[in-house]
């Protein structure tokens, strides 16, 4: 079936005339509301339903087109952002509802008034949803960008007009109650820059494909300035369960990874990464710049050319391919051991890792919490996990090796990279690098693949021989080390890895074998068996 041109550009008159209504709608209640005129602000109360059917239809409409499946990638995505660009402006309506309301009150409780005016605050929202508006319609990002940074503009404006009321409250108390309706409209117009933001973002989104906050998208064009940006093919990637956005995008120096989230997490990677530089310079991508705004970091580091190990263990090569990539890696991390091994015992914390992290687990998969408190795993009677870990805790301190090396801290299969042709190493995501038991992470890496609900049963058979290469490997070098604990503590890191993993597990029969087996590993290890 052929598609008309026009399916999605005859939305574009109704979200024009939701936008005018919308702007309309609110210089109207600011207008009643610094006049106190109850009548004007009963015909803007009123016009808050002709808002709100046109956001019903833009919506009905938008999903009657994707459901048609008539509209190619770049137009379902157009249609997705003119739903959100309605709703925001629907809200950004109400905001002009609930400040003509205002007036009412005003007037019922015979309120009096004192001289306050805030044109500023004003100015800048309506100016802000007319930008954010016009943006959208256009496809204009450079005006979608001006728009965004209004909400900044009216948060600073906002607290200045804040201080200027309290003041005033102080002065005059009396005035107090219609203050505090003042500073109820103040917050809306804050709610209107909010929206605006939204719907900014609904641009870049709509013209550009990221799926990005545009505190993000500032991060990005310092990184990689805004010509790259502009440029870039931003492809995203997912990045497991820690929140942060990662995609592919154009930097100066050629293709980059950016990876953005939690202030915490990406500072901490970012210094990690320069420790590893100075460790072992080629087994990490390089750091190409990082910042910073507010609680949120972002940073931008080398592209590496390569497969991720785990998609390499599900591929149909050759077990002996795999086998050597594994060889590689286990090579590169034994290099890593030995280049920073010192004579200190690392203290151990796997005991504390599973408590911390249990409880996340319980709250997904409710099975998993009474099937450990009753102490029962493949049919074999063990003690409560909790008196599994209070036992393991006599046990942890005995059990550390008599050496510490620098970790990766999260070593599983989908934080290598493997470029096949080099037969290159780079390990990824070591924000988690640090000194500590190097069981930890063989027993992370022991565990990647087996956590899979999915795994075809000649694929399985295929980890079981890169689990048994990987394990004979850390064997052998706890035999050079004189690391005589190595059985006992192995069991330990892999109860933790099994335990701690239920909670990003999504599979509930998964949830169970991880919970069942590490309950098992623990009484093994508690009972000496």
């Amino acid at each position: 079936m052929s598609r008309r041109p026009s399916d999605l550009e005859s939305l574009t008159p109704f979200l024009q005339r939701a936008a005018s209504l919308v702007l309309h709608q609110l210089e109207q209640a600011l207008s009643c509301f610094h006049a106190l005129d109850v009548a004007q602000a009963e015909e803007v109360i009123e016009r808050d339903d002709m808002i709100d059917n046109f956001n019903i239809f833009l919506e009905g409409r938008c999903y009657d087109l994707v459901a048609g499946g008539r509209l190619d990638a770049r137009e379902i995505r157009a249609a997705r952002a003119t739903v959100k660009v309605a709703a925001n402006l629907e809200r950004a309506g109400d905001a002009g509802t609930h400040i003509a309301k205002r007036v009412r009150l005003i007037h019922r409780d015979r309120v009096e008034k004192i001289p306050f005016e805030f044109p500023d605050v004003e100015a800048i929202a309506l100016s802000a949803i007319t930008e954010a508006a016009q943006a959208f319609l256009e496809g204009d990002i450079d005006l979608a960008r001006r728009a965004c940074l209004r909400e900044p503009e009216l948060d600073r404006c906002f607290v200045e007009r804040l201080e200027e009321l309290v003041g005033l409250m102080r002065s005059h108390p009396a005035k107090i109650p219609y203050l505090l309706n003042c500073l109820s409209v103040l917050k809306y117009l804050e709610k209107v820059a909010d929206y605006t933001l939204n719907i900014g973002e609904q641009t870049i989104y709509a013209v550009t494909g990221r799926r990005l906050k545009f505190s993000q998208y500032l991060q990005l064009e310092r990184l990689a300035g805004e010509a790259h940006v502009a440029a870039s093919d931003f492809r995203p990637y997912w990045d497991g369960i820690s929140g942060a956005i990662v995609a592919r995008v154009e930097a100066p120096e050629g293709p980059a990874i950016y990876k953005e989230g939690s202030r915490r997490k990406i500072e901490e990677e970012a210094t990690k990464l320069e420790t590893w530089q100075r460790i072992a310079q080629d087994l990490t991508p390089r750091l190409l710049g990082s910042v910073g705004v507010k609680d949120r970091q972002a940073l931008l580091r080398e592209y590496v050319e390569g497969t991720l190990l785990s998609d390499l263990y599900l591929s149909s090569v050759p077990l002996e391919v795999k086998l050597r990539a594994t060889r590689r890696v286990l090579t590169a991390a034994e290099s890593v051991w030995e280049t920073t091994l010192i004579a200190v015992p690392p203290t151990l914390d796997y005991v504390a890792q599973i408590g911390h992290r249990l409880p996340d687990a319980f709250v997904q998969h409710h099975h998993v919490m009474e099937i450990a408190n009753a102490g029962l795993a493949n049919g074999r009677r063990t003690p409560p996990i909790r008196e599994l870990l209070d036992g393991a805790a006599v046990l942890q301190a005995g059990l550390a090796p008599p050496f510490s090396v620098w970790l990766h801290g999260d070593f599983n299969a989908s934080n290598v990279i493997y470029n096949p042709q080099t037969e290159q190493i780079k390990f990824i995501d070591v924000h988690r690098s640090n000194p500590g038991d190097y069981l930890q992470d063989v027993g992370v890496f022991l565990l990647t693949m087996a956590r899979r609900p999915d795994l075809p049963a000649g694929i399985e058979a295929e980890v079981d021989a890169i689990n048994a290469a990987v394990e004979a490997f850390a064997r052998s070098f706890a035999r050079r080390r004189n690391d005589a604990c190595f059985d006992r503590r192995l069991k330990l890191s892999l109860a933790r890895s099994c335990l701690t993993s239920i909670r990003i597990v999504i599979d509930p029969t998964m949830a169970e074998r991880l919970l069942r087996r590490g309950m098992i590993l623990l009484a093994d290890l508690v009972h000496g068996t």
